[in-house]
């Protein structure tokens, strides 16, 4: 999370490069533009392909595409950064936008976001919202709405939005400190309540993050990164997923595991080239997934990877690549 978006752009310059991964379940697609990333968060308007994704240097960034192939970098939401962002952050220190989850819902455009700094658990979730949806880019910033401290049961960081069966909404969250939770958000401000958090993975021997939740049928997917990221080609991220019939659990893999003992059945993982996949997000309907991994044959970049995602007639996502 902590290489500069300009960098990604240019050590990802002219990389076509979605062509070339080992032992392919379904080969990812063939993207050009400004593919440079880290946690992509995948979003699509009636027109727009859309991207939200991690930064250093100020700002939320943002990345557009007509056809989902060929992206183009966007301006960034609070290019500056905002005065309260340094409470969260060492002294000097740029602002570190993490993992924003943005989308619409009800006509309101959202983006959640995380400030924080790496192996810290001095976090917060913001959220901005858009009274005219994603493309008008009329962000308000509503400050911050869940904060963790040293000694928290959670980290704030890593937010996503999804929508239960009933329609309530929901924010998914965290990162090692005990994992992923979910809490249950506002339909009027999108904010949560104070309590009501749920913890729902949990693996303390590989550390866990980037919860992303998908409703399909009649369960709920869970879909983390497990691992280390941020470490180039070193990277050691790879994508799992676990499923329950509650938003809120409990959550199993494939093989019955619990997701709070480890548990993840594997979609992604290092190949020869593209290390640590992970930083995963879906369209709502989990027919397409974005997600980064890093160039061990251009200095460890990390670089933005979609794909159609294939779901099997035992009802489980099959692996990525």
């Amino acid at each position: 999370m902590f290489q500069t978006l300009k960098r990604l752009q240019r050590l990802a310059a002219g990389c076509a490069l979605a062509a070339a991964l080992p032992l392919a379940q379904a080969a990812p697609w063939t993207l050009t533009g400004a593919i440079g990333t880290h946690d992509p968060h995948l979003y699509k308007t009636s027109s727009t392909w859309w991207l939200f994704e991690t930064t250093d240097n100020g700002g939320i960034g943002v990345k557009y595409s007509s056809n989902g192939t060929a992206w183009t970098q966007g301006l960034p939401i609070f290019p500056g950064g905002l005065a309260w962002w340094k409470t969260y952050l060492p002294t000097n220190k740029t602002a570190m936008v993490w993992a924003p989850g943005c989308g619409e819902y009800n006509g309101l455009g959202y983006c959640y976001y995380a400030i924080s700094s790496f192996g810290s658990q001095k976090s917060a979730i913001g959220l901005a919202t858009s009274a005219g949806g994603i493309a008008s880019g009329q962000w308000v910033d509503q400050g911050a709405i869940l904060t963790s401290k040293s000694g928290d049961g959670y980290n704030a960081i890593d937010p996503a939005f999804v929508v239960a069966a009933n329609g309530d909404p929901y924010m998914v969250f965290g990162s090692f400190w005990n994992g992923i939770h979910i809490t249950r958000v506002s339909k009027v401000n999108l904010k949560p309540p104070t309590g009501g958090i749920v913890n729902i993975a949990k693996d303390t021997a590989n550390g866990i993050e980037n919860g992303f939740i998908v409703r399909k049928g009649s369960y709920y997917y869970l879909f983390v990164s497990k691992g280390a990221c941020c470490q180039g080609a070193n990277s050691t991220y790879r994508i799992a997923v676990g499923r329950s019939t509650s938003i809120t659990g409990p959550y199993a893999d494939k093989a019955g595991v619990s997701m709070m003992s480890g548990g993840g059945t594997l979609l992604a993982s290092s190949g020869s080239r593209f290390k640590g996949p992970g930083g995963q997000s879906l369209l709502a309907d989990g027919s397409v997934m974005a997600w980064h991994a890093y160039d061990a044959q251009n200095n460890g970049a990390p670089v933005l990877f979609m794909g159609n995602v294939t779901w099997g007639s035992d009802g489980w996502p099959q692996a990525v690549w």
